[in-house]
């Protein structure tokens, strides 16, 4: 869902594109590059908190065109978050002179007046917005705030008032509907507290444990007729539900990222495209070819066809690729039937330098049978790929070692179910930062939800199970853009099912109301933004000439079917496509589309490739697959020789597999990019980020994707650089890079926003950092986060005794200024900070326990060092010697 920031992204494209330039070089491309760049660093720099860096930009964008609302307005937000008040309202004024209407800009103004005490201010602005804006939501919401910290009744009746139209507008938002009742049952109002009672219900799908008892003390109270006795249990209830998901994202909603700070813009980035600039696309594809390097790659095996040909037919042959041992290069798992044998065999190929080797057995895959397919995944978050097959039998799950070899833990696991699968996928489903496993069936799916201590548990009762249809592929992303990951199951005997998630584990079924309604006959579906927007779209093959088609994403969730490629629509009529996938094969920045399967008229062309033009319309693309390449079934993308260009797998009807080698698709530049989440703190992230959405913005190409697979790879054109990668994690967080090295590996770990307080002292010069603090009292924190234990940190309060050097804390005009910082992720809870100022020896140092540990009992202990007993030796884990670093003090 787009927010309020996106608005004064549109202003400036409007205003970009309009007439009455002043500039007589506003017109040209380069002028909008550069504009478009400066955009993108300012939101990207203001979202990381680097003011300075984003108020240069913001002046720069008005230097540029002084006609720029939104380098105006987020200046406002700059000065509001600097504390400088008088500036934001200076700069928010001029952007209201240029937009009187613009609901937005009065927003981060009424903020600017809250911060600064001026209650009456922001609402009189708040109230402005109602009149030219009735249904602006994140406005009515801030006057229900303001309105509760006034007294009197007609200051409760504004509240109550502003709050029914908050709920007129947001009827699925649970965050309005408890304040009302909060409302209502503090005017012993009983009956419409109860009715809301009940529409909060039927609204969040399930309440936390803890607060059923709560919700049926209330209602039980509403429905005696006594509101005073529902007081207690409902605040109960409430403060339960504030800290679930639904009631997170419904705030979200209402005060947008970064909560207190109303207006604070989230980069999606300018979405204006300038079209393609490399030079003639038509020329550029001249040059690429794709050749097939099976026998040179040491698999020519592969090429062999099935006898009876029916390998492919029974979805038999499989090949999936992975970087399983960490080394950079990208291995190959394959399951086929052996022409000579007729036996069913499976092989792990370990790339070296280009050439496989089979090290199935060294690598301790023993297992027997036909399989279905296979897929990488990391799902106890060691930071090692683990390998799960589907198969006729019972699935299986290799566990990695993480020294080349795998471990069968299936039973343990707790994954081995007996049913017909037909393929798997690992995702995110209940945001709680583990992979979880979906497996596709002829039959009801199975939903697997990780446990967090390398077992799972099976959800036979999941939305997402479906109904006993043949279930042949599934896909998944935040179609919707409302932060959380939905799914989309591909049926062949039924319609397709998009699947949007609740939260908490729940999934509806919004097949119909999304627009994607469908015939019998699919087979696969390709997930991805082809027409750069920011939204994912889709490719939905069939096996029913005629029916494959592609999807473009509305902008909300909802899909409409896309009939401007004209190529596309007349090449497939005559095809039985059974597999698709979108991929930049000549990194130019525009994800092109590979459809294979069956010709209707034997001997006709029933493999596809179709370039992305940078408008969104695809074109045939002949002359660069092999010409022999006539069939196939299933489609695996990869970079085989680490070159920066996308090669391709391709299974045949037969059986036979063929590697495809990508020449001359890295004449463009690209980055080639893994993430890596951290395995501590709140962990709500996996470790390769599976589901992130990740957007690259270069110049005036924007791209995004969302994270399938530890490769991510994105092209750029002839553009030489980036200026923002920009990552939002599955955990809601973003993260930027800036300008980030293109034509080579990169690798972004997940940086933690700030957890504990941090203290700053007063040293006579500036306030410096003297560390995080308030680590003993971490209420209840659990210690063994994505592992087997299940210890907590103790929740009892606690007394700190830190130590503060002299030197660090002088006088300011007549008094000791420390200032403690909240860092984003946890709520402080201080009740007494004392200052003792201590007088020792020079030749004794003075040391305070600061371990986490137990709540202190003993109270304070001063620990005295006069003489140091250095240590003899320090090495690492690899023998390096480290007693340089500890022998002496460090900054």
């Amino acid at each position: 869902m787009r927010n309020r920031g996106i608005l004064i992204l549109i202003l400036g494209v409007l205003t970009l594109s309009g007439p009455g330039c002043k500039q007589q070089n506003k017109g040209s491309a380069e002028f909008a590059e550069e504009m478009i760049s400066a955009k993108t660093l300012g939101l990207a720099y203001l979202e990381e908190n680097q003011l300075e860096e984003a108020e240069a930009e913001f002046l720069k964008i008005i230097k540029m065109d002084s006609d720029e609302v939104m380098g105006y307005a987020n200046l406002g937000i700059v000065y509001l978050r600097m504390g400088s008040f008088e500036q934001a309202e200076e700069w928010l004024r001029k952007a209201i002179k240029m937009e009187p209407e613009d609901p937005d800009v009065r927003l981060i103004l009424a903020k600017v007046y809250e911060m600064n005490g001026s209650s009456e201010e922001a609402i009189d602005e708040l109230e402005k917005i109602m009149q030219f804006s009735p249904g602006h939501v994140k406005s009515l919401y801030n006057l229900t705030e303001l309105y509760a910290t006034l007294q009197g009744q007609q200051s409760m009746q504004k509240r109550l008032d502003f709050t029914k139209q908050l709920i007129e507008k947001v009827p699925g938002n649970i965050v309005p509907r408890l304040n009302l009742i909060e409302i209502l049952i503090m005017e012993d109002k009983p009956d419409p507290a109860l009715e809301q009672m009940e529409e909060i219900q039927q609204i969040f799908p399930v309440f936390p444990k803890e607060a059923v008892e709560y919700f049926d003390q209330s209602l039980a109270a509403l429905r005696s007729g006594s509101a005073k006795t529902a007081s207690t249990s409902f605040m109960i209830f409430h403060n339960y539900l504030k800290v679930t998901t639904p009631y997170q994202a419904g705030m979200m909603d209402l005060k947008g990222p970064g909560g207190a700070l109303v207006g604070s813009p989230v980069v999606t980035f300018d979405q204006q495209q300038l079209g393609f600039q490399s030079a003639d696309w038509e020329a550029v594809l001249a040059a690429i070819k794709f050749t097939d390097i099976t026998s040179t790659a040491g698999v020519g095996f592969l090429l062999e066809k099935e006898a009876n040909g029916e390998g492919a037919g029974k979805g038999r042959t499989h090949i999936t690729a992975c970087d399983y041992n960490g080394d950079g290069d990208i291995d190959l798992y394959v399951g086929r039937v052996n022409p000579q044998t007729q036996s069913y065999e499976h092989y792990l190929f370990k790339n070296e330098w280009g050439v496989f080797q089979d090290v199935t057995s060294q690598a301790g895959i023993v297992h027997k049978g036909a399989e279905y397919s296979a897929r990488f995944a990391d799902y106890d978050n060691d930071g090692f790929l683990d390998l799960h097959i589907v198969t006729e039998g019972s699935d299986l799950l290799y566990k990695s070692t993480g020294e080349e070899s795998f471990e069968e833990v299936s039973e343990r696991a707790k994954v081995n179910e007996p049913g017909p699968g037909n393929g798997s996928l690992f995702f995110d489903h209940d945001h709680d930062g583990d992979l979880d496993l979906y497996v596709t069936r002829s039959g009801p799916n199975a939903l697997f939800r990780n446990n967090s201590d390398g077992t799972f548990l099976q959800q036979p009762e999941s939305s997402l199970s479906g109904e006993n249809v043949i279930t042949t592929d599934a896909g998944f992303g935040d179609f919707d853009e409302d932060g959380d990951i939905d799914l989309l199951v591909v049926n062949n005997n039924a319609s397709i099912k998009l699947f949007s998630n609740q939260r908490q584990g729940v999934f509806k079924d919004i097949t119909g109301e999304a627009g994607l309604e469908s015939e019998e006959g699919s087979t696969a579906v390709a997930v991805g933004d082809y027409n750069n927007d920011g939204f994912l779209d889709l490719f939905i093959a069939s096996a029913i000439s005629g029916n494959s088609s592609l999807y473009l994403n509305k902008g909300d969730g909802t899909f409409k079917a896309d009939e401007e490629s004209e190529e596309v629509t007349l090449s497939l009529t005559g095809l039985l496509a059974y597999d698709a996938s979108f991929l930049d094969f000549d990194n130019d920045g525009y994800l092109d589309l590979l459809v294979v399967g069956e010709p209707e008229q034997e001997g006709d062309q029933g493999v596809y490739l179709f370039h992305n033009d940078g408008a969104g319309k695809f074109w045939l693309s002949p002359d660069i697959l092999p010409e022999d390449l006539k069939t196939g079934s299933r489609i695996t993308s990869f970079d085989y020789n680490d070159d920066g260009d996308t090669d391709l797998a391709i299974v045949g009807l037969e059986g036979s597999i063929r590697l495809l080698r990508n020449d001359g698709g890295n004449n463009h530049h690209y980055i080639k990019m893994k993430l890596v989440g951290l395995r501590a703190g709140s962990a709500k992230n996996n470790y390769y980020g599976i589901g992130a959405k990740v957007e690259v913005r270069s110049g005036s190409l924007y791209q995004s994707k969302v994270v399938t697979e530890p490769n991510i790879h994105f092209g750029l054109g002839s553009r030489e650089k980036a200026e923002v990668i920009r990552i939002l994690w599955t955990n809601g967080v973003p993260q930027n890079m800036f300008f980030p090295a293109t034509n080579q590996d990169l690798i972004e770990e997940q940086q933690l926003k700030g957890s504990c307080p941090f203290m700053y002292t007063w040293n006579g010069e500036e306030y410096q950092f003297i560390k995080d603090i308030m680590w003993q009292s971490a209420l209840g924190m659990p210690l063994g986060i994505m592992g087997e234990a299940t210890e907590y940190a103790p929740s009892g309060a606690s007394v700190d005794y830190i130590k503060i050097p002299g030197e660090q804390l002088q006088l300011k005009k007549g008094a000791y200024s420390m200032q403690l910082t909240g860092e984003l992720w946890e709520a402080i809870y201080v009740d007494k900070i004392e200052l003792v100022v201590l007088d020792h020896p020079q030749s004794v140092e003075v040391y305070v326990d600061e371990r986490m540990g137990p709540p202190s009992l003993s109270g304070f202990k001063l620990y005295q060092v006069e003489k140091k007993q250095l240590p003899i030796s320090a090495t690492d884990g690899i023998g390096a010697d480290l007693l340089p670093l500890i022998i002496e003090r460090d900054d």
